[in-house]
């Protein structure tokens, strides 16, 4: 019998040494490699001839040294077959030659191994220079299916095919938030007219992520397209994103917050207040609605607190409020005043105003108006009487209503 005792310390000692050599060949490859330069990355892959990265990033160096760097491409693409972007980088170069046949193919095998976004956004960029559009929308469509993060550059191309952006809704995957990433596209590059059908699709059922943009599209967009802007305001009222009843002009239901019971936000339908320093807003200390303050010291003409109102056109209007002041009870300069929507609070542009509030007692305010407009703007204001000095004191509103008008139809 034959004893191998001796032979098993020889054979692990040449095991180690292999070992070890294999080790400090691949040191020193990874370190050529890492200094990056023509000559350290050709030593690189001297040492380690079947890492793919490394004639990758030598076919990099002889492209910028103005050498050709197909064979280098074709060794990493032959080495790591299931690597996309060594076939992309390929068919970049083929297509730079105009073989434009060949850069096709490169980008389809990059396509066949990576599931990934990369290969479709590659083909996408490939065929809108092609001028190939059918093509061009199905890679699109599968490029928006894998993205993640900012999609602009995608919406951007697809824009710059069609300038309708209902070719590329069309073309959307069922994602709900692709469909948000265009909505919030749209609104930063200046297309608000497409962006309201987004938003009121996305209204329908909001999310509470989406909540922020879709109350900013509200605010921004309140007089420009309001009937738009009051059924994306509806929804997230629905959807209970917003603490308020929805508004419906068609009813006479027009005012948001009518009861303050909510700190207003400034936002969309939502009462805005007066940031003049002579004006103090506060929950009134009756434990329902709101105090204001003058000193004195506003200007003659202010608007306290106002908000936009939805209205039908043609449609009369009745607008409640219970008040009572704290001061002066004759010369208040109080009004109840209805302005275009995007009008100003001046002496001669109001659409409708009530008579002065007076009294000190708890006390109905009415306004009663008509409209051929689709919103408008209810403004509590200030405006000195002639030949008085200005008010100063307190007004207590308890509640906001409205109703439609003597005559309206309902």
């Amino acid at each position: 019998m034959i004893n191998f005792r001796p032979i098993v310390p020889i054979i692990t000692l040449f095991g180690v040494g292999v070992l070890g050599w294999y080790s400090i060949r691949f040191a020193l490859a990874d370190a050529a490699y890492r200094e990056n330069t023509l000559a350290t990355l050709t030593t690189a892959i001297s040492l380690a001839p079947s890492n793919a990265s490394y004639h990758e990033l030598l076919a990099e160096h002889l492209e910028a040294a103005g050498q050709n760097p197909d064979s280098e491409l074709r060794i990493a693409t032959e080495l790591s077959p299931r690597e996309s972007r060594y076939w992309i980088r390929r068919a970049f170069r083929a297509e730079l030659e105009q073989k434009y046949q060949e850069s096709e193919g490169y980008l389809l095998k990059a396509h066949a191994v990576d599931r990934g976004f990369d290969p479709r956004w590659a083909l996408m960029n490939f065929y809108f220079r092609r001028g190939d559009f059918p093509r061009f929308w199905k890679y699109t469509r599968e490029a928006l299916d894998m993205s993640y993060g900012d999609r602009g550059a995608i919406f951007r191309m697809g824009l710059a095919a069609n300038d309708d952006p209902a070719a590329i809704r069309e073309m959307l995957p069922a994602k709900r938030e692709v469909l948000f990433s265009f909505f919030t596209y749209l609104m930063q590059n200046g297309r608000q007219d497409y962006a309201a059908r987004v938003a009121e699709e996305l209204a329908l059922k909001p999310r509470e992520e989406e909540v922020p943009a879709l109350v900013g599209y509200c605010s921004r967009r309140l007089t420009e397209d309001p009937i738009s802007v009051l059924r994306v305001w509806n929804g997230l009222c629905a959807a209970r994103f917003l603490p308020f009843g929805a508004l419906s002009p068609e009813q006479g239901k027009l005012i948001t917050n009518g009861d303050f019971a909510v700190q207003p936000s400034s936002d969309g339908f939502d009462w805005k207040y007066s940031a003049n320093p002579s004006v103090s807003i506060t929950p009134s200390d009756t434990g329902q609605g709101l105090s204001i303050d003058l000193n004195a010291g506003q200007a003659d003409t202010v608007a306290l607190i106002e908000q936009e109102i939805p209205l039908k056109p043609g449609r009369q209007y009745t607008i409640h409020s219970t008040y009572r002041l704290i001061g002066p009870a004759d010369d208040s300069g109080l009004h109840w005043a209805i302005f275009p929507a995007s009008g100003g609070s001046g002496a001669s542009t109001e659409l409708a105003i009530s008579p002065v509030l007076k009294g000190q007692d708890w006390q109905n305010a009415k306004i009663a108006f008509s409209s051929d407009r689709d919103t408008a703007r209810l403004v509590l204001l200030y405006r000195r009487t002639l030949a008085t000095v200005r008010w100063k004191g307190t007004v207590q509103i308890r509640n906001v209503t409205s109703e439609l008008g003597a005559g309206a139809e309902k």
